[in-house]
């Protein structure tokens, strides 16, 4: 039985704009929502841009979500946890994985030490 998944609701919508707001402060990046085809399916998706960087959140089922970062619209990264039932960790961890790649690109040459919690 494959559970359908509905769109956003406004107060899952209000939780990615509080992450995206706490991280850009001086930028009004905007959610755009729109839907993404994973397996066949049409899924809900929240996507936001900053610079080279694609963010997108989708909704795979009720309270089920994946996150994956785009950088020059077609290299693909994700955190490598398949599904999120918490969307908080979900926007939290994309934001972080995304950071983390970005540190070590403008960082080449210098020795970096990233500490995960």
């Amino acid at each position: 039985m494959t559970i359908m998944a509905t769109d956003f609701t406004q107060a899952e919508i209000d939780i990615i704009k509080t992450h995206i707001d706490g991280r850009w402060t001086k930028k009004d990046h905007g959610v755009h929502m729109g839907d993404i085809e994973v397996g066949g399916e049409e899924k809900p998706a929240a996507i936001w841009e900053d610079g080279y960087y694609t963010f997108v959140v989708l909704k795979i089922a009720e309270g089920t979500f994946k996150n994956m970062f785009y950088f020059m619209r077609d290299k693909r990264f994700d955190t490598g946890t398949d599904e999120y039932t918490d969307l908080d960790e979900c926007v939290d961890s994309i934001m972080r994985a995304q950071a983390d790649f970005s540190l070590s690109k403008n960082t080449k040459g210098l020795t970096v030490e990233i500490n995960k919690a």
